[in-house]
């Protein structure tokens, strides 16, 4: 499966449109955003609105005010995940031919109830998340809880096919160990079967998952850089495989991850905060100077907060400061005293 010819490199805004757009987003936009317009990268923005239930046209106007607000522009058309299922079926047709996707009609009650080696991990376990469940539609962040599906659920041979959209399908993992280089963390490793066991790559809602439509995207959009949170760090390692299952090359894109911006009380943000959200902020008096501020003073850029213009912002060294953030002991924390001067009129 080949690409057309892109830039040298290209990265992409990633968001899905299923809440209100908070200070993380901004955190891990702004970043992507100077690292390409000062690299002359491309920036390709798209909608992953596969999780038709929670995604809402409300939610992507306020994306598309913040990132106006905040001056991050992008080049091209707005590009929709729910656009390019013609694109995601071709990607399971390739995985069907090589022999490894199978149907997989278990609920998650069902796995839960049978009597088998399936068991929750927590994709960071030392999180203070929320706990919430998943079934694949949309990425899985810290706190989540991550129903691994055992190699021994799977059905015989003559059900490894792509035929039937309307059931769930999983992707026969091999364990191993897969390693993520990131320009920001270094090398880690993870084994990604240890994780999620055989993960979903088709969705039963006849879409693909997360993990799937995520790396068939990148592929097509010649993403070759990918700036996000670090609580999808092991996501990485799935991804990566996916990668060389649907390329034949082992030339997945750089990884860039962030930390995560937390309250006062350590938790990730979460687009269910809408106190904590751009658009919130702005109501209570922030300004996009202020926000782009918080931003440079969590890289270390400044010593403490101050107003930043766009143009400002575009000056600072943003590849030296990324890549030194795990050196840094200061956290991207929104205390009470940050999110006063945040909203001080």
């Amino acid at each position: 499966m080949k690409s057309d010819a892109r830039p040298a490199h290209v990265t992409r805004l990633a968001p899905s449109p299923t809440g209100h757009m908070h200070l993380g987003h901004a955190w891990s936009f702004l970043i992507a955003w100077c690292l390409a317009r000062r690299s002359q990268w491309r920036i390709v923005l798209r909608l992953e609105d596969l999780d038709a239930q929670r995604a809402h046209r409300e939610a992507e106007a306020d994306l598309r005010w913040m990132l106006e607000w905040l001056g991050i522009d992008w080049d091209g058309e707005v590009v929709r995940q729910s656009e390019r299922m013609d694109w995601h079926v071709e990607c399971m047709r390739t995985l069907e031919s090589k022999g490894v996707v199978f149907e997989a009609p278990h609920s998650r009650a069902e796995l839960r109830a049978r009597q088998t080696p399936v068991r929750d991990v927590r994709m960071q376990r030392d999180s203070a998340g929320s706990g919430g469940s998943k079934d694949g539609a949309d990425a899985p962040h810290e706190g989540d809880d991550v129903l691994r599906f055992p190699s021994s659920l799977r059905p015989p041979r003559d059900q490894w096919r792509f035929t039937n959209r309307t059931v769930n399908h999983r992707l026969a993992l091999d364990p191993g160990e897969e390693c993520v280089h990131d320009q920001v963390l270094g090398t880690r490793v993870f084994d990604p079967s240890a994780i999620w066991g055989d993960p979903l790559v088709w969705l039963k809602a006849e879409s693909a998952s997360y993990q799937l439509a995520v790396v068939a995207d990148d592929i097509a959009q010649g993403i070759t850089d990918v700036i996000r949170g670090n609580d999808l760090l092991p996501s990485a390692a799935l991804q990566q495989r996916l990668h060389t299952l649907l390329t034949g090359q082992s030339t997945p894109p750089r990884w860039w991850h962030l930390p995560l911006v937390r309250d006062a009380a350590g938790k990730r943000l979460a687009k269910r905060h809408d106190a904590m959200s751009v658009a919130g902020l702005a109501r209570r008096g922030a300004t996009a100077d202020r926000v782009r501020g918080a931003v440079a003073f969590w890289l270390g850029v400044c010593d403490v907060p101050c107003d930043i213009t766009r143009d400002a912002f575009l000056e600072i060294d943003m590849e030296h400061s990324v890549r030194t953030l795990s050196a840094r002991a200061t956290p991207c924390r929104v205390d009470k005293a940050l999110e006063a001067w945040l909203v001080a009129r």
